[in-house]
């Protein structure tokens, strides 16, 4: 007997007109990105990193080991600068173009974010190790409850925009 399917069909690559679809389509693509990614790192044992903003402008990574951990490496390799100007056109990784790119710079904007909060962490340690009376601690408490507010807020961004992509999925 014959079968009956279609198959695979090949769709026509252009852009999702209609806004949720378009969501949908970037959340489960994604997903798939990732994934692919990950199967491409183990079965050749390199490392990776995949950076992708959404149509509302926010940032998903990931990475193999980490995304930071493979970031912190393309950086501290093309920290300098080249007068080649062509990334990737060279086969050695001393001589790949140095020259800050638009993604070497969100990659660089990434690593400066992290630095900051790791920075942050370390400064309110210190703070909270330096406190010697009440007084002190509770001016630090109320430095930690602006932070939580902006977490939040950014929390609930974060979630509403994962809530609307649930509801596209139903």
């Amino acid at each position: 007997m014959a079968p009956t399917g279609k198959g695979k069909l090949k769709i026509e690559i252009k852009k999702i007109e209609k806004q949720k679809a378009r969501m949908v389509t970037f959340s489960k693509r994604r997903q798939g990105l990732f994934k692919k990614a990950q199967e491409y790192a183990n079965i050749t044992g390199s490392q990776i990193a995949v950076l992708v903003f959404s149509p509302a402008g926010n940032p998903y990574v990931h990475g193999s080991p980490s995304f930071d951990a493979v970031t912190d490496k393309f950086l501290s390799v093309h920290g300098g600068a080249s007068s080649s100007g062509q990334v990737g056109a060279h086969h050695n990784e001393a001589d790949v173009c140095r020259t800050p790119t638009p993604f070497h710079l969100v990659l660089q904007n990434h690593h400066n974010e992290a630095n900051v909060c790791r920075g942050f962490l370390m400064a309110l340690e210190d703070k909270i190790k330096r406190c010697r009376s009440a007084e002190d601690l509770s001016a630090v408490k109320a430095e930690l409850e602006e932070v939580r507010v902006k977490v939040l807020e950014r929390l609930k961004h974060i979630e509403e925009d994962e809530f609307v992509t649930s509801l596209l999925n139903c």
